[in-house]
C-alpha cells in the first residue's frame, strides 16, 4: 500500500510542470488547489462509510501542527521547487526525508533504530543524491536549479513530519479521516500564504481545470489513503523507505514525458534506492 502511494506521488511533478506550462496558476495556488480537490473526495468516503470524526483539544492542536508542517510548509516548498529545478532533482531531494524520519521516530515514537534501518536510510539518501548529480561534482547551491534543490531539501525535512504525525494521530482513526482532517488544516494555512505571495488566478481553460483536478485526485486523495492505510501496519521508518519508490517513478516519468536527462549515475541511484527497500523489508520491527 505504501509503495502504491509512492508510485502515485511520483506523478506530482509531471502534472505540476504541465500546470505551470498551460496555466497562470502559481506553485502555492497549485498546492492549495491540490488540497481543495482532495478534501471533498475524502469527506465523501468518510461520510459514506460512517467513519467517526472527532477531536480532543490535544488532538486539535496536534492536527493543526500536522496540517501546517506536513502539508502547508511541505506543499509550498515542494511545488515551488518544480518551478526552479527538474522533477528528478525535486523528487530525489524530497527523499532525504527518511533520514529525518529515522531520527524523529527514534526520539519521539521510541522505534528501534537498528543497523539495518541506518544502512537502508543511508543507501536511500545516497541514491537520491546520485540522482541529483552529486557524483558529477555539480555545485550544490550556485544556480537557479540549485535554489530549487534547496527548496527540495527543505520539503524533505517538512515531509518527514508526516510519518510521525500520521503514526500518532492515525492510530485509532480510519486513513480517510486522518487525511481529511490534516488536509483541511493544511488548506486553511495555505490560503493566506497564497494570497500574500501570488494572489488568486483560477485556471482559465478546461484542460487547466482537468490538470488541477488530476493533481488533487491521483497523487493526493488516492495516495494518502494508500499511504495511511499502510502506515497502520508498519512502523514509520519502514514506511518512509518503502515510499521512496516515488523518486524512482518520478524520474522515469520525467525522462519519458519531459525528456529530462537520465544519466548513468541516476541508474546507480535507482539501484541503491531499490536495495534500501529490499533491506528494510527484511528487517523486523
Amino acid at each position: 500500500m505504501v509503495m502504491i502511494a509512492g508510485l502515485l506521488w511520483g506523478t506530482t511533478g509531471i502534472i505540476g510542470k504541465m500546470v505551470y506550462s498551460e496555466t497562470t496558476v502559481g506553485p502555492i495556488q497549485l498546492a492549495w488547489y491540490r488540497l481543495i480537490f482532495a478534501i471533498p473526495i475524502l469527506a465523501a468516503i468518510s461520510f459514506a462509510k460512517h467513519y467517526r470524526i472527532s477531536l480532543t483539544m490535544r488532538e486539535f492542536w496536534l492536527f493543526a501542527a500536522f496540517g501546517f508542517i506536513s502539508l502547508t510548509v511541505f506543499e509550498a516548498l515542494y511545488f515551488t521547487s518544480f518551478d526552479y529545478t527538474t522533477v528528478q532533482h525535486a523528487a530525489a531531494l524530497l527523499y532525504t526525508a527518511p533520514a529525518f524520519v529515522a531520527i524523529l521516530s527514534w526520539l519521539i515514537l521510541k522505534e528501534h533504530f537498528s543497523r539495518n534501518k541506518i544502512l537502508a536510510v543511508a543507501l536511500s539518501i545516497l541514491g537520491a543524491f546520485l540522482i541529483m548529480g552529486a557524483l558529477r561534482g555539480e555545485p550544490l547551491f550556485a544556480s537557479r536549479t540549485q535554489v530549487g534543490d534547496w527548496l527540495g531539501l527543505g520539503s524533505g525535512l517538512a515531509y518527514s513530519s508526516w510519518y510521525i504525525f500520521g503514526k500518532v494521530l492515525g492510530k485509532n482513526r480510519e486513513p480517510a479521516v486522518t487525511s481529511l482532517i490534516a488536509l483541511c488544516f493544511g488548506a486553511v494555512f495555505l490560503l493566506p500564504l497564497m494570497f500574500a505571495l501570488e494572489g488568486l488566478h483560477p485556471p482559465n481553460t478546461l484542460l487547466a481545470w482537468e490538470l488541477v483536478g488530476m493533481i488533487g485526485i491521483v497523487p493526493t486523495a488516492m495516495a494518502y489513503l494508500f499511504y495511511l492505510g499502510g502506515l497502520r501496519l508498519i512502523d514509520a521508518t519502514k514506511a518512509s523507505v518503502f515510499a521512496i519508490v516515488e523518486p524512482v517513478s518520478a524520474t522515469i516519468l520525467a525522462f519519458l514525458i519531459l525528456q529530462e536527462t537520465l544519466s548513468y549515475d541516476s541508474l546507480i541511484g535507482f539501484v541503491l534506492i531499490i536495495s534500501s527497500i529490499v533491506l528494510i523489508s527484511t528487517t523486523k520491527t
